[in-house]
């Protein structure tokens, strides 16, 4: 009868407890998560920077910036936060009580390096700029979650039916769809290599906004452009450029 009576006592201390943590812990400030947001911006220009690496080494979590540079991140007064992009200078960030639930501006610096005759086809510098993003974006790529398996005797009795599951997270879901995002840009990083208005211009003489409407017109494919050899792209620019004139006559 005791042990019954101390098992009841014990489940009722732990409902209340449960009670505690789920309904009244939160609404107390201390509890409440707070979050650094802001928009981040190129300093030259104020352009927005989309796809910036956010991290708070404090808490080690990551974002990016969204496609119009915004980004939100969980901190706390006191924690650190870094903004790393590639071609710029990273900026670290003392977090302040100040900070947070404002809309907090970043202004990044671009990196000065010493411009060097570039030869067209050469990948090094593309591939430079390639490993650098994929050392900013590594916490993307490690740790993949492995789809769960599930296994189900088939209707006769015989073998076993694999049916692949995926992950259900939502910290799984953004991962993923982070990673598909990365994956399209450096596609796009890799046509803006092979297809450079520097090399459009040099083939075609264009310049100014007659140089980006060709640019845009005429983009070929990613996978035009992995297949493609140098003289490929050459020709292609050239029999471009040839119909670009013929239809504006």
């Amino acid at each position: 009868m005791g042990a019954t009576l101390n098992c009841r006592n014990f489940a009722s201390t732990m409902r209340y407890v449960t009670f505690l943590l789920v309904f009244v812990l939160p609404g107390f400030s201390g509890f409440a998560q707070q979050f650094l947001t802001g928009k981040v911006r190129n300093r030259a220009g104020l352009d927005t920077l989309v796809s910036v690496n956010v991290y708070n080494t404090t808490q080690r979590k990551h974002k990016l910036s969204d496609e119009k540079g915004n980004f939100r991140i969980a901190a706390q007064p006191g924690d650190t936060v870094i903004f790393s992009c590639v071609g710029y200078q990273t900026d670290t960030i003392p977090v302040t009580a100040a900070m947070l639930g404002t809309e907090f501006s970043v202004l990044l610096d671009l990196r000065s390096v010493s411009l060097q005759a570039v030869t067209v086809g050469s990948l090094s510098n593309y591939q430079l700029d390639s490993l650098e993003r994929r050392q900013i974006y590594s916490w993307i790529y490690e740790q993949e979650p492995q789809p769960v398996i599930e296994r189900r005797r088939q209707g006769d009795g015989v073998g076993v039916e694999l049916n692949v599951i995926p992950h259900g997270s939502s910290e799984v879901r953004q991962r993923l769809q982070l990673k598909k995002r990365i994956i399209r840009e450096e596609e796009q990083h890799y046509v803006d290599f092979r297809f450079s208005a520097d090399y459009i211009s040099r083939l075609t003489h264009l310049q100014g906004d007659s140089l980006k409407q060709f640019a845009a017109r005429y983009r070929p494919s990613y996978d035009f452009c992995r297949k493609a050899t140098n003289l490929d792209i050459l020709v292609y620019i050239n029999d471009s450029f040839k119909k670009s004139k013929n239809s504006d006559q």
